[in-house]
């Protein structure tokens, strides 16, 4: 799931969009088709974390739409943003005429997919583990689309040599604190972080214990379940640090206030690309989240 806003159009707004869209894509269909195998890609990346891949291998403007939580990465300003999360039509997609889209396995929607392929439109679907094996892998398969084999191969060991030393920083900590998610604000539902999130990745690597470890994926957690969980500090998405009546609304979460990290306004929040998925990036965010799990450790 993803920490960034979405902004919803009106119904009225949202079937003329449609209807718009649905005009361009397919009056693009047979650009996209011709494009396909000439030249540099028109590539549409629907994960933050990858377009940092493709952007970091010089082919920024090779990128004709990004996913959303992209706006740290300067090069791809004023690139069109795709709506929402998860892409249910690819309409909006095939408007950009894209030759390739880059997409990774937990996005993947069978029916968008099967839309874009049948569109003249190659579809890379790319492993998500959230590992430095995973990673490198990713960094290795985009490498090889875009013909950069050896820019990718610097690129991880660079990352790979990057991921040591945060470990050996973190291979210091003497005590690791108990640690829960909680993604809030945005005007959506406020809903904590379980086993196998980008979140307990990183709360992990960076030195903390998720508290949230006996479900899979995000849930809403009962005040009961919340104050047995007794987390000592709390990470949240930075929408969920915007205060509502004086009260971040993040602890505004059924029985946030009184836990440990409630009662001690152990609030803290990173940049939300740190949290879309491991990538490259990743080493700095565990020294950006470390820095305040263990700022004795992190300088």
């Amino acid at each position: 799931m993803s920490a960034g806003r979405t902004d919803r159009p009106q119904p009225a707004r949202r079937t003329l969009l449609r209807t718009v869209l649905a005009g361009a894509a397919w009056a693009t269909v047979p650009t996209a088709r011709a494009a396909a195998g000439r030249g540099p890609h028109r590539l549409i990346v629907t994960n933050s974390y990858v377009a940092e891949l493709v952007v970091a291998l010089g082919a920024a403007s090779q990128i004709v739409a990004v996913g959303g939580g992209s706006d740290h990465l300067a090069e791809l300003a004023g690139v069109p943003r795709l709506p929402g999360f998860r892409q249910t039509s690819a309409e909006p997609m095939l408007s950009v005429a894209p030759t390739r889209v880059l997409v990774t396995s937990e996005w993947t929607v069978p029916q968008t997919l099967e839309q874009l392929r049948a569109a003249g439109v190659a579809v890379d679907v790319l492993d998500a583990q959230a590992s430095v094996a995973g990673v490198e892998r990713r960094i290795r398969h985009v490498a090889t689309l875009l013909g950069r084999e050896a820019e990718g191969e610097r690129l991880a060991a660079r990352f790979r040599t990057e991921m040591a030393e945060a470990a050996s920083v973190v291979a210091q900590v003497r005590r690791r604190p108990r640690a829960l998610f909680i993604l809030a604000g945005g005007q959506r539902p406020t809903l904590v972080g379980g086993r196998g999130t980008n979140v307990a990745t990183l709360l992990a690597l960076a030195g903390a214990d998720n508290v949230a470890d006996g479900f899979d994926g995000f849930k809403v957690m009962s005040q009961e379940a919340m104050i047995e969980a007794a987390p000592e500090v709390i990470l949240t998405n930075q929408d969920g640090t915007v205060p509502t009546d004086g009260v971040p609304v993040a602890l505004l979460a059924p029985g946030a206030r009184a836990t440990p990290a409630g009662r001690a306004g152990r609030l803290i929040t990173v940049p939300g690309h740190y949290l879309q998925g491991m990538g490259i990036l990743t080493p700095q965010g565990i020294r950006a989240l470390g820095r305040q799990l263990h700022p004795q450790l992190f300088r």
